[in-house]
């Protein structure tokens, strides 16, 4: 009974990084694309993939990055965060104290399973 579990077991993929880009992070991320204020730093990031790829409006630090291309791909980002708390604040973002990011994207190349924020140098 063992022994047929573990043919029928699916193996797990491994997380790996499978991309990064710079992004600037402004106060026109931090609304969502009816206007309404985003409160939360996995939003913020969502709505820049979605100025840059989707509405075309790139701030002068962002990169286009190959993967967040559709609304269903960008969706991947809601609460899979992570970041320095004491850093990246939407009120920081806001007031355009945090800026131009890092982030870089794991998954197993068709799923997002975790994005890494880190402010950065401009």
């Amino acid at each position: 009974m063992v022994i047929g579990l573990s043919v029928l077991a699916k193996p797990v993929s491994a997380q790996q990084l499978m991309f990064e880009y710079y992004t600037m992070l402004t106060p026109q991320d931090t609304y969502n694309s009816r206007g309404a204020p985003l409160n939360d730093v996995c939003g913020i990031v969502q709505q820049d993939r979605a100025n840059v790829h989707k509405f075309g409006r790139r701030d002068a630090g962002d990169s286009v990055d190959p993967f967040f291309t559709t609304a269903e791909r960008r969706a991947m980002i809601a609460g899979r965060c992570q970041f320095s708390k004491a850093h990246h604040t939407v009120a920081r973002i806001r007031s355009a104290v945090v800026g131009f990011v890092l982030v870089r994207v794991f998954g197993n190349g068709s799923a997002v399973s975790r994005v890494e924020i880190y402010e950065a140098a401009g």
